[in-house]
């Protein structure tokens, strides 16, 4: 193998990212030539992510990009909170979000998007668990179309995304997008909680009753009370209001906003 002049070392170093070592060996083993010994740095990246696809990834961000007709998002795994404040491990989010954006197909998941995209990202993954040399994962990923304005609320670390689709008032839509963030809703309003889920959390209520020996009205009353405390904490216009809990979403909400969707994302 020939022995390769630093600047070379250097220049691809600032290209890949990678580390020196890994960088030296592969433009020893390609004798110089750029091109090969970045292949061989992938392969290298890509037998890496192989040895270390068993570890476990706990840590990690939500990262959001907004452009004039789509929401993108990335949620990445890493392993450790050290590497997933690690500007490179950033950049990979960031360029991963711009790889998304770049192909204007919308989807709602990680599994509805485009497999030629899945396998890009896979690849690109791939690279980045050998420069870093952690496990990394896309847990999730959306690119969703912007049909109405959106209010997009990042919450300090990157750990926790809302989004919320609207027509309205902005101000009041920032509202509900950190409400969302902190409480986390499951719906809407009563209305949108899906007919069969309704009717299980009542059969779940009644069955508990069944031996109080209750009359069949009180059973119904008290019933109506634990439903009640259910949709404070499922229904986005139920929940008491994160500023001023003396209120419901609801009455923040009224005549100001119409929520058409709202998402949440974290970690």
């Amino acid at each position: 193998m020939m022995k390769v002049d630093i600047k070379l070392v250097k220049q691809l170093r600032d290209m890949t990212k990678a580390p020196f070592k890994d960088v030296k060996d592969a433009l020893e083993e390609a004798n110089g030539d750029l091109d090969k010994a970045i292949e061989i740095l992938k392969a290298k990246g890509a037998a890496k992510a192989a040895k270390k696809a068993d570890r476990e990834t706990k840590e990690g961000i939500v990262k959001v990009l907004e452009a004039d007709e789509g929401v993108f998002g990335v949620k990445l795994w890493c392993e450790t909170d050290f590497v997933a404040k690690n500007s490179m491990f950033l950049e990979l989010a960031d360029t991963i979000l711009q790889k998304v954006a770049s192909r204007w197909a919308f989807f709602n998941s990680w599994d509805d998007a485009p497999e030629d995209l899945k396998s890009e990202l896979t690849s690109l993954v791939q690279e980045y668990i050998g420069k870093i040399g952690e496990n990394l994962k896309i847990l999730d990923l959306f690119a969703l179309r912007k049909e109405v304005p959106v209010y997009v609320y990042i919450h300090p670390g990157n750990r926790v995304v809302s989004l919320v689709f609207y027509k309205g008032d902005e101000k009041v839509a920032k509202e509900v997008a950190l409400q969302v963030a902190a409480m986390n809703p499951s719906f809407k309003d009563i209305d949108s909680i899906p007919s069969e889920e309704f009717e299980n959390i009542k059969a779940k209520f009644r069955e508990e009753l069944a031996s109080s020996n209750k009359p069949a009205d009180i059973i119904e009353k008290i019933i109506e009370g634990k439903l009640s405390k259910v949709f404070e904490e499922m229904v986005l216009e139920e929940q008491p209001y994160i500023r001023d809990d003396s209120k419901k979403m609801k009455d923040v909400m009224k005549d100001k906003i119409e929520v058409v969707e709202f998402k949440r994302f974290s970690i």
